[in-house]
């Protein structure tokens, strides 16, 4: 039986690479694909290696920055800057288009150049503000440089005018730090009657482009997760409560050290330590109760004197407009004699005028008529 079956496969193996092999219509190819033109590999070795030096001098900066200041806002400042422009650097230079790549570096070195020189100090770095403007300037104008060095005549004008133009229509960066400017740049192309180049490259430069990738954004990561440790450490350094149970652990850890040093051969020494030991706990927990209460004391009264001061608004509130409503009451009844007074004299005149004028008016309409019959009268009788 088990003979059997193993012929069946291999009879079944045999028809089916039969088959593979008389269909011509099954092919499998690999093409090596078309090689970048030159200066595009030139503008993407260029460009990759601009996002190195690019990290490098902001990074700098930074340190001097901060190595120059006590303030720890500014210090804080320094690091971020130091994050955000080489993640935003990583990803603008590590793009798989080189003309792309070159005009997002060339409108983020433009952006920080031109936010740094319109900032004061006092939103920047403080003192050391003028060392992260010269570094931005620097920055921009070696984007600028080698633009002007990879790119063509044609291809160079075609890029400043179109990183001036939208650096002007968006003077920031997005919220997520990126630009989508791949459509834009095809699109400003194409308006200008340049047809943009679509190759990726050939399989090598594929490979070369996906290990770059990898490695910018694995550096820019692990120099993120430095750059981040030392803001926490810059954070912790700040807050007086952290660094005193900070020092009364250190203690501990020193006492702990002496009890395992001499436990085998003290144990009254031993005992003893044990006992500091005991203390310096109890003074730890006291340390984190009293600054746990104190907060909350704080807030508390935050609390009260903010509801006292709403009671206090709300009740001078209610009684100055209980004073306006009898301010203005007592000037509407001061006011109703006149006005009724007023409103009589009117009516008065009202209704002489409407009852009085057409009597009157009547009256003398009658006497002229009666003496015009008189004269004729007197007439007819002469």
């Amino acid at each position: 039986m088990m003979n059997i079956c193993f012929w069946m496969r291999r009879t079944a193996a045999l028809a089916v690479a039969s088959l593979l092999v008389g269909c011509s219509l099954l092919k499998v190819t690999v093409s090596s694909g078309d090689p970048l033109p030159r200066e595009q590999t030139a503008a993407r070795m260029l460009t990759r290696g601009f996002y190195y030096d690019l990290s490098g001098e902001v990074a700098r900066a930074a340190d001097s920055i901060g190595s120059a200041s006590a303030d720890a806002g500014v210090r804080l400042a320094a690091v971020q800057w130091k994050i955000r422009a080489s993640r935003a650097a990583v990803t603008a230079a590590m793009q798989g288009n080189p003309d792309v790549a070159m005009a997002d570096m060339w409108i983020l070195c433009r952006r920080m150049n031109a936010s740094f020189a319109a900032r004061p100090d006092s939103l920047l770095f403080g003192a050391q503000s003028p060392v992260a403007r010269a570094a931005a300037a620097r920055l921009e104008r070696r984007a600028a440089r080698l633009a002007r060095q990879a790119l063509p005549g044609g291809r160079y004008e075609l890029m400043e005018e179109f990183v001036a133009g939208y650096v002007a229509a968006h003077p920031a960066a997005p919220v997520d730090g990126n630009d989508n400017t791949l459509l834009a740049w095809i699109e400003f192309l194409r308006e200008r009657g340049v047809e943009p180049d679509y190759s990726t490259g050939s399989i090598a430069e594929v490979l070369s482009d996906i290990n770059d990738r990898v490695s910018g954004q694995t550096q820019q990561i692990a120099n993120t997760v430095g750059w981040t440790k030392e803001m926490i450490d810059i954070r912790l350094g700040q807050d007086s409560t952290r660094s005193q149970l900070g020092a009364r652990l250190d203690s501990l850890e020193r006492h702990f050290g002496r009890v395992v040093v001499v436990a085998e051969h003290l144990p009254e020494v031993s005992e003893r330590l044990l006992t500091e030991i005991n203390e310096q706990a109890a003074q730890l927990m006291e340390t984190m109760n009293a600054s746990v209460d104190n907060a909350f004391y704080g807030l508390e009264r935050q609390r009260r004197e903010l509801q006292q001061y709403v009671s206090d608004e709300r009740e001078a509130l209610i009684g100055q407009l209980h004073e306006a409503g009898g301010d203005l009451l007592r000037t509407a009844l001061d006011a109703l004699p006149a006005l009724v007074g007023r409103i009589v004299f009117w009516l008065v005149v009202a209704f002489l005028v409407i009852v009085g004028g057409p009597f009157a008016l009547g009256f003398w309409l009658g006497g002229v008529r009666q003496r015009a019959r008189d004269r004729a009268d007197g007439g007819r009788r002469s």
